[in-house]
């Protein structure tokens, strides 16, 4: 392994790219194997797999250029046949394709936005890191693109799917999940969702800090950032990752903490899937189990009252950390979620709601359980294409009441019987940026005041109308941008867990932390496997 390593360095210092020419695709896995424990079955069964297709992969290496620059100018889709066909060969047990259409269909339908339904070349489901770094050596090998896939919850294209070009990782395999002794920290499998990662701990009395959906996937999430909604008390999701386990282009499996690998494990804590593939997470056990928590609709009559009460309530919060309000904007109605990080009955922070009377209430005021509000916040969504956006500002009803009727204007013009628009308003508070830096920073740059994240939100069901529906967006959104910035309000950063696909959310960190992500790209991922063949994501 550290023979292959370094020779494939040495190729690219001198900008060849040029494979070694004395050793074969077949000696190169099986180093890999070397790294992994010789009693481990999966290994084992790895590492015999291998040898009896060492034909088929050593003749490959003949007929193929023995340049990577070379190999990459052929046709995607060959490429990807010839990655699927070592794949198939090597990963049998854990490899798709559509000669088995059943299951095949099952992985390219489950993502969350139909549009994400990409077919793939083939799919390869691991449950072992041995297995993701052979995946990854073979990718390199024959330049195929790829992509990975948590939950499949991102609405945008190619994010978690790659289409018949390339290969689609999916990490469903990996679900570990347990509890350290003194229940502070939970390790989880980057295939799992976070309703079931909340459910399992529930039973322990203990939670941790993730969205509010329990469809989303764990290292989605993450390495998005991660926004909960008593983020003043918690800070975000990945603010609160102890460890993560990370197989690099390399090939090599690598632990990432404060004191082990340090830059990437900062570099991770929203910096994407730019250098490598996480199979694993350690996570602090820092979201309080007991919770209360309330959800209101009122009517759309007088909005300028619901925008007052709201920037009144974003105001107290930031000397109540326990606190969190999220608000979804809907043509005829606002639905506003309280919640408050402990037991107890009508928290004075939410007091500015008090003077509006709610239409309607769809949880009446409850003393629960994080998991229960998990739970409440994900009902069944029907099949439909979505897309989204993300904006931050800081607070003023003025600008409140302008956003809202720029979007009111969006619903109108772009709306119709199979397209809906949806206006979330998700708060972020001073001392979440602060909570960051304590637990060993992150890269997101986000200011240490008050804010608020837009997410427009579109639905619909007819292919047809998607570019009128994301111009749509994008055009809210620059609305958005200039209302905020006419009134010095506006705020650079971007969320990436709510971002379309063409926004500069890497950018929007601001260039300290653009550099220092680069840095770590060429650090951990020397070969460019993450920037040149991976299909989705927010490229550094």
């Amino acid at each position: 392994m550290r023979l292959a390593v370094s020779l494939l360095a040495a190729a690219v210092l001198s900008a060849e790219f040029t494979l070694a020419q004395n050793i074969s695709l077949s000696e190169q896995l099986l180093q890999t194997l070397d790294e992994f424990p010789s009693t481990d079955p999966l290994v084992s069964e790895l590492y015999a797999a291998i040898e009896s297709a060492t034909n088929v992969l050593d003749n490959t290496s003949i007929v193929l250029d023995n340049t990577l620059t070379e190999r990459s100018l052929l046709q995607p889709t060959s490429r990807a046949k010839l990655a699927c066909s070592l794949l198939k060969v090597t990963l049998q047990h854990w490899y798709t394709d559509p000669t088995d259409q059943t299951a095949y269909d099952v992985l390219r339908l489950k993502n969350w936005s139909n549009n994400c339904d990409l077919p793939a070349a083939c799919f390869l489901t691991p449950v072992h890191p041995v297995q993701v770094a052979v995946a990854l050596q073979i990718i390199t090998f024959t330049q195929s693109k790829f992509a990975v896939r948590s939950g499949g919850h991102n609405p945008n294209p190619g994010f978690a799917g790659v289409g018949e070009e390339g290969v689609t990782i999916d990490m469903q395999g990996f679900t570990t999940l347990q509890l350290s002794a003194d229940k502070s920290r939970a390790t989880v499998g980057a295939g799992l969702r976070f309703g079931a990662v909340q459910s399992y701990l529930d039973q322990y009395q203990v939670a941790v800090v993730s969205g509010r959906n329990n469809y989303v996937g764990v290292s989605g999430l993450l390495l998005g950032g991660g926004h909960p909604i008593i983020n003043s008390l918690t800070g975000l999701a990945a603010d609160n990752i102890v460890s993560t386990e990370v197989v690099l282009s390399s090939a090599r499996v690598v632990k990432a903490s404060r004191t082990e690998n340090s830059d990437l494990f900062r570099a991770l804590k929203g910096g994407g899937n730019n250098f490598g593939i996480v199979t694993k997470v350690e996570l602090k056990t820092s979201m309080p189990r007991n919770i209360w928590y309330r959800i209101a609709v009122y009517g759309a009559s007088n909005p300028r009252a619901v925008f007052d009460a709201l920037v009144e309530v974003q105001k107290r919060m930031e000397a109540d950390p326990k606190a969190g309000i999220a608000i979804t904007c809907s043509p005829t109605a606002f639905s506003v979620t309280f919640v408050y990080g402990e037991y107890i009955n009508d928290p004075e922070v939410f007091a500015p709601f008090r003077s509006l009377a709610a239409i309607s209430e769809t949880k009446a005021p409850t003393n629960g359980t994080t998991v229960e509000f998990i739970k409440l916040q994900s009902p069944p969504q029907p099949e439909g294409i979505r897309d989204t956006v993300g904006v931050t500002t800081y607070l003023d009803t003025d600008l409140y009441m302008e956003i809202y009727k720029q979007y009111l204007a969006t619903a109108n013009a772009a709306g119709g019987p199979t397209t809906a628009f949806l206006l979330p308003i998700q708060t972020f508070g001073a001392a979440s940026a602060q909570i960051a830096e304590k637990n060993g920073g992150n890269v997101l740059g986000t200011s240490q005041k008050a804010q608020t994240w837009w997410n427009p939100i579109a639905q619909w069901t007819d292919p047809a109308a998607s570019d009128k529906v994301h111009s749509a967006l994008l055009s809210l959104a620059d609305a958005i941008k200039s209302a905020a910035q006419a009134k010095g309000l506006y705020d650079e950063y971007i969320f990436a867990n709510i971002a379309a696909h063409d926004q500069d959310v890497l950018g929007s960190y601001g260039q300290q932390n653009v550099d220092f992500l680069q840095t770590v790209s060429r650090k951990y991922d020397w070969l460019g496997t993450f920037q040149r063949l991976q299909n989705g994501g927010f490229r550094i």
